[in-house]
């Protein structure tokens, strides 16, 4: 093998500490060896292996990680301790495990506890970029490589078969008798799957041959029925390593395209003959093109080249490599043109909604079988689980367990629609994905969407956005099929995902977050915003009485006099029951959907420049993008009439490199027309329009202010008229003069009252008595005006 040459062809190790090297060292010598006096050469373990074992992996904890260097597993991939040591002794257990003994049994698992730090991918461990890691990190990404080419391709074809063994006990365990050790083991095995399938190959070919390798010995060693047992016993038996299985398979599924697992293998990928045939055919072609241009005696004399551009610039081109078209001399230009780095610096984007990973025919295979136990027995049960551990917001899942979730989700709906409509006649209907399409779920997807936009999280976002859009493309496979109990669940699906109004208004904020975003992401959004449109717009049209529920806005409660009885001993206003229940209840309502209203929030400058830059990258998308993305516009330019906002240079260029006739879209493609019909009829609608309102020649270098596109639209200015509040004044007035008559009314009983008092009595006592009286007949009275002039105010707070 390449890399094992390359590996201890390399100079000795220099920067390791020389005391580290030589305790491993020797540690590594004492553990065993081949026995040569014997005919088939057996390994023998030395008489302290079990001790080795130990102190090798307190060697790596106690002085890799916790000092943050790799100076131990640099020493290690010098010796041969994992491509002979470790997997001859887990091979030679496998085949009498029956009969170990419990010491063997514990250097088994010794080994394994070895193969799992050793096999750690580094991206996971968190290490701080210093001299100590950066001179060993590619030597053990090196190791690490051949670790996995040992590990696969050893001769005995049963290592991972050995690894599975080892957790076996722990696994027939009851949940009441497992201990903690047990379940550490059991997620100790899933690490190291986890870790041979994302340990990357540097293969030049186009495909992926370390997880086509990986894929092909998980199905061979039976590592696929494994996770399938496990996953379907999440939520019963073993509850702890849910997320460890989630990991595991996001590894084993990411990059690769679901829609293509049930296809036949020359649909799915290049062979490796047909890419011989391409390079060979573009090889030809560059030849020919290279003899029209052939050396002649002329060429020792130089060629400049003059060309004329639309603006009437020109624009010289040394060589006569602009001789053959004036699209070679562009390019020629192109290749002059420097990069500078931008004043702001550069955002790093992450394209992982982007990669594609391609497989051979035979891993491809393997794999569909896979996924179809899967989805079968394990994936409601594991992912119920996890979703359960997020809605705790347990200490357990982290950040990426997150994004996998919502990765796998999209990923495994995106595989069961492409198996109904491989497999048509099939009888399992959508109940064996149930476990994500509830309440619940929904409500999870769309917490972790909103989470993502306002911690600015782009990788979350951008799995979150395609997990939504696959839900809604099941649920509308679900409304198209003739089982009424599909078409019910859907229409509850729809009603429950898009009932809560802030959701609506998250949906429509998504072109604004993702303005200057990654081309990735804003083609995820472009599709979800499509979506979202079509399926909202058939659902309204078939409900006309359609409801959400929004949060009210807050009024002012009117001031009001409280009794001491009503406030607590700081002050504050005690509500009674009813009256709580009553201010709950008025904090949300339910109003009218207008999904014309919902609409045109999307009618925006951003999201129309979001989707003009996605369209601009043509020739990376495929011809369902480009459909959805003209259907778009065709929707504001034709349905909505909204024409104005489209009129504009930067949208007529995009339009015009689409149909470029040499690096436009290719005339196979069935988009094209789509872009054909839309170029014309928006040609004709602008040179109309330009006749018309002769300002659009200004207008059209600029972004269109929101004052002048009704003036853009019509020819005039929009009539503004002012509301008058002449109604209010005049029921103010009213108020006021009915709580004039009862204050005269009030006084006059006041007045009335003080007459009775003026009576000439006799004796003191009585005078004090009638005082008394009178004084208590005011203060009556005076309750009775402030009652009075307090009702014009509850009447018009109401």
């Amino acid at each position: 093998m390449e890399v094992a040459d390359s590996l201890y062809d390399q100079p000795e190790v220099t920067d390791v500490d020389p005391t580290v090297g030589a305790h491993v060292t020797s540690l590594i010598s004492a553990l065993g060896g081949p026995d040569h006096s014997l005919p088939n050469h057996p390994y023998v373990l030395g008489d302290d292996a079990l001790a080795c074992l130990k102190d090798l992996k307190r060697w790596i904890k106690a002085y890799d990680e916790k000092l943050n260097r790799l100076d131990v597993a640099r020493t290690i991939s010098k010796t041969s301790l994992v491509t002979e040591d470790l997997l001859q002794i887990l091979t030679d257990w496998e085949v009498s495990r029956t009969q170990c003994t419990m010491n063997e049994f514990r250097t088994a698992l010794a080994c394994l506890e070895l193969l799992v730090p050793l096999t750690w991918p580094l991206q996971l461990e968190g290490l701080r970029n210093t001299m100590a890691t950066n001179k060993h990190k590619s030597h053990v990404e090196r190791a690490q490589r051949l670790y996995k080419h040992s590990i696969i391709n050893h001769p005995t074809q049963k290592v991972l078969q050995a690894v599975a063994c080892v957790a076996l006990p722990s696994i027939s365990l009851t949940p009441r008798d497992r201990t903690p050790r047990d379940e550490g083991i059991i997620r100790l095995v899933l690490y190291f799957f986890r870790n041979i399938a994302m340990i990357e190959s540097t293969s030049d070919s186009i495909l992926d041959e370390g997880l086509t390798a990986a894929i092909l010995a998980f199905a061979q060693q039976n590592i696929f029925d494994l996770i399938n047992a496990l996953g379907s016993g999440v939520s019963d038996v073993l509850k702890v390593i849910d997320l460890q299985l989630l990991e595991l398979v996001f590894q084993i599924v990411k990059g690769i395209d679901p829609d293509t697992l049930h296809c036949k293998p020359s649909k799915s990928f290049v062979t490796k003959q047909a890419q011989s045939t391409l390079s060979w055919l573009r090889v030809e072609n560059e030849s020919e093109i290279k003899s029209k241009v052939a050396a002649t005696r002329h060429n020792r004399f130089g060629t400049m080249t003059s060309l004329v551009v639309a603006d009437k610039t020109r624009l010289t081109v040394s060589g006569q490599q602009a001789l053959e078209d004036s699209g070679s001399a562009m390019d020629k230009l192109d290749k002059l043109k420097k990069w500078r780095r931008p004043p702001g610096g550069f955002r790093r984007t992450n394209n992982d909604l982007q990669k594609k990973t391609l497989i051979s025919g035979d891993a491809q295979k393997a794999l569909a079988n896979f996924v179809d136990e899967f989805l079968d027995s394990a994936f409601n049960p594991l992912f119920i689980s996890i979703r359960k551990e997020i809605e705790r917001e347990s200490s357990r899942v982290e950040d990426h367990h997150e994004e996998q979730f919502l990765y796998l989700v999209s990923w495994f709906l995106s595989a069961e629609l492409a198996r109904q409509r491989t497999i048509p006649n099939a009888d399992h209907g959508f109940g064996l994905v149930a476990g994500v399409l509830d309440q619940q779920s929904l409500v999870t997807v769309t917490k972790l969407l909103r989470t993502a936009v306002e911690n600015k999280h782009m990788r979350k976002l951008g799995y979150a956005m395609h997990c939504l859009k696959q839900i809604i493309l099941l649920t509308s496979a679900m409304s198209s099929t003739d089982v009424e109990t599909n078409q019910e669940i859907a229409e509850n699906m729809i009603s429950r995902l898009f009932y809560e109004e802030a959701t609506l208004d998250l949906l429509a904020s998504l072109p604004n977050v993702l303005h200057g975003a990654s081309v990735s992401l804003m083609a995820a959004c472009c599709e979800l915003v499509y979506m979202v449109l079509k399926i909202l717009e058939s659902y309204s049209k078939q409900n006309t009485h359609l409801y959400i529920r929004g949060k009210k806005k807050r009024t002012r409660r009117p001031k009001s006099s409280n009794s001491p009885d009503d406030t607590n001993d700081k002050g504050y206003a005690v509500l009674s029951s009813d009256e709580d229940d009553t201010l709950a209840h008025q904090q949300s309502k339910e109003r009218y959907f207008e999904f014309a209203r919902f609409e045109r929030k999307f009618f925006t400058q951003n999201c129309i420049d979001m989707f003009r830059s996605v369209l601009a990258t043509y020739a990376d998308l495929s011809d369902q993008q480009i459909k959805r993305i003209i259907a778009f516009f065709h929707r504001i330019f034709f349905k909505h009439e909204e024409e104005v906002l489209l009129y504009r240079l930067d949208f007529m260029l995009v339009l015009h490199r689409c149909l470029d006739p040499r690096e436009g879209i290719s005339h196979s493609n069935s988009a094209r027309k789509e872009v054909e019909l839309f170029m014309n009829h928006y040609v004709r609608k602008l040179a109309k329009a330009l006749v018309e309102r002769p300002a659009l020649y200004v207008e059209l270098l600029f972004t269109k202010m929101p004052d002048t596109l009704f003036f853009l639209k019509y020819g005039h200015d929009e009539e503004k008229h002012l509301k008058r509040k002449r109604e209010k004044t005049k029921l103010a007035g009213d108020r006021n003069r009915e709580s004039g008559s009862e204050d005269d009314h009030a006084m006059s009983i006041i007045d009335d009252r003080s007459d009775n008092d003026n009576v000439d009595v006799g004796g003191g006592d009585d005078v004090a008595k009638v005082a008394d009286d009178g004084v208590k007949r005011t203060n009556r009275a005076k309750r009775a005006i402030k009652k009075s002039s307090m009702k014009p105010e509850k009447v018009s707070s109401l």
